[in-house]
């Protein structure tokens, strides 16, 4: 087994995007994203956090040109475990997803900052409860 080696790199993609981070070196002398860097897109996606196997893999934050923000877990490019994702009105859905869809337990706050819970399913969500402090 050979020793893998952490590079840091600044690359500008054909297509115009660009990453800032760490990578390694395949055994077979490619140069992948590995570790923690950022990504900016040409259309002004930025994603921050950590990557594996040259995709977006373990914990970051994924910023929209249109204000909404992705903050959690990452696998294989996609919204996978826990996080919070906050749309561009402000409101916001926080728990768990799977594969970029809501799936399971969690609290969504709707623009008067009133907070719902329950369980999701993609885009329903039946039977949510209001959430009242006390």
């Amino acid at each position: 087994m050979s020793e893998t080696t952490t590079l840091k790199i600044s690359y500008i993609f054909p297509n115009g995007d660009k990453y800032e981070g760490e990578c390694s070196r395949t055994s077979d002398g490619v140069v992948i994203r590995k570790g923690s860097g950022t990504q900016t897109s040409a259309s002004g996606l930025t994603y921050t956090g950590e990557w594996g196997n040259d995709k977006m893999n373990g914990t970051g934050t994924l910023t929209h040109p249109s204000g909404a923000i992705y903050s959690g877990l990452f696998r294989d490019n996609m919204y996978h475990g826990k996080g919070t994702y906050t749309f561009p009105d402000g409101t916001k859905y926080t728990g768990t997803f799977s594969n970029n869809r809501l799936e399971g337990d969690g609290e969504f706050t709707d623009s008067q900052g009133l907070v719902w819970t329950g369980k999701f399913h993609n885009k329903v969500a039946l039977g949510l409860k209001l959430k009242v402090n006390m």
